[in-house]
C-alpha cells in the first residue's frame, strides 16, 4: 500500500523491485519483510539519488548449503572459462553499441573479443573498456569525473547489479562468492561478474539521451530504472532484461552442475526497444 496524496494498492507477486529516492519516504517493518518473502530488491539512495544499498532475501532457497558447496567446489578452469566467456560477450555487446550509435570502433571491439583467452590473462576486458570509452565518450571522458554522464551511469549499473543479484539469490548462490571477482568487503562479487555483460546496455541510453549540460532529472532515472524492461537478446530469443537476468542465472547452475561453462547463455545487446508482449 503506496500512501501519499491518494492510496494505491500493489500486489506484491507483481513486483521485481522498488528504488526509493526521496530521504522522507518510510517504509514498515511488515513491508521490508514481505519484500524479503517475495523476492524484491528494495533499492536505497544517498542524498545525490544514486543507488547506494539492496535489501535481499536472507536464506531463501531450500537448497542453501547445497549451492554453497557447489560454488566453494569451483574449479580454477571452470571459473576461468566462465569469466572468459563474461569478458568475450560484453566486448561483443560494446561494440554493438557502439555500432547501434553509428560510432567508430565497433570492429576493434569485435577483434578485441577474439583475443580473450582463459581467465583473461591478457587483460582484454581492461584495455578493450580504454578503447571503448575513448569511442563512446571522446577522448577527454573520464569515468572518475562529477558528470551528469557518469551520475547517470552510475545509476543504470546500480540496477543492473542489483537485479542481478537478486535473481542469484533466488537461485540459491552467495553473491559474495564471485568467479572473478574476489573483494572481501564486497557482498556482491558474483552479481559484479555476471552484471559486466549488461553494462553496454546503460552505456547505450546514457550516450543516446544524456548531454552533457543535462540536470540530472526524475526522468532520466525514470528512464535508466526502465531499462530493466527492455529488449535483450538470450539464445536467440526477446527477452526483457529482468527475465534475461533470470535466463542467464538458470544457465549458470545448469553449467555449475555439469561444470560446463559452453552452457552458460548471456544475453545480446540489441537498439533500445521496450519489451512487447505477445
Amino acid at each position: 500500500m503506496i500512501e501519499q496524496e491518494e492510496k494505491v494498492s500493489i500486489p506484491l507477486e507483481d513486483i521485481c523491485s522498488i528504488i526509493i529516492e526521496e530521504q522522507a519516504v518510510s517504509v514498515t517493518a511488515v513491508a521490508l519483510s514481505k519484500m524479503a518473502e517475495h523476492n524484491i530488491a528494495l533499492f536505497t539512495c544517498d542524498q545525490k539519488r544514486l543507488p547506494n544499498g539492496v535489501l535481499q532475501p536472507f536464506q531463501k532457497h531450500s537448497r542453501q548449503v547445497g549451492v554453497l558447496h557447489m560454488q566453494y567446489a569451483y574449479s580454477k578452469p571452470f571459473k576461468k572459462r566462465i569469466w572468459q566467456r563474461v569478458v568475450i560477450q560484453k566486448l561483443i555487446n560494446q561494440g554493438k553499441c557502439l555500432e547501434f550509435l553509428n560510432k567508430e570502433g565497433a570492429d576493434e571491439l569485435y577483434r578485441i573479443s577474439k583475443t580473450v583467452d582463459s581467465g583473461d590473462s591478457n587483460n582484454r576486458e581492461a584495455y578493450g573498456a580504454k578503447k571503448y570509452f575513448q569511442y563512446l565518450f571522446g577522448s577527454e571522458f573520464t569515468r572518475r569525473s562529477d558528470s551528469v554522464v557518469n551520475a547517470s551511469l552510475n545509476y543504470g549499473y546500480a540496477i543492473m547489479r542489483g537485479l542481478v543479484a537478486r535473481s542469484l539469490v533466488g537461485y540459491g548462490f552467495f553473491p559474495c562468492l564471485g568467479i572473478y571477482h574476489d573483494n572481501e568487503l564486497n557482498k556482491f562479487n558474483l552479481a559484479d561478474d555476471f552484471m559486466e555483460v549488461l553494462r553496454p546496455l546503460v552505456d547505450l541510453y546514457v550516450a543516446q539521451h544524456i548531454q552533457p549540460d543535462d540536470e540530472f532529472s526524475p526522468s532520466i532515472r525514470a528512464d535508466l530504472y526502465n531499462l530493466a524492461n527492455m529488449d535483450i537478446l538470450v539464445n536467440g530469443e526477446k527477452l526483457t532484461v529482468v527475465n534475461a537476468v533470470e535466463e542467464m542465472t538458470k544457465s549458470f547452475v545448469t553449467a555449475s552442475r555439469s561444470q560446463d561453462p559452453s552452457l552458460l547463455k548471456l544475453p545480446e545487446l540489441l537498439p533500445l526497444q521496450l519489451h512487447v508482449y505477445e
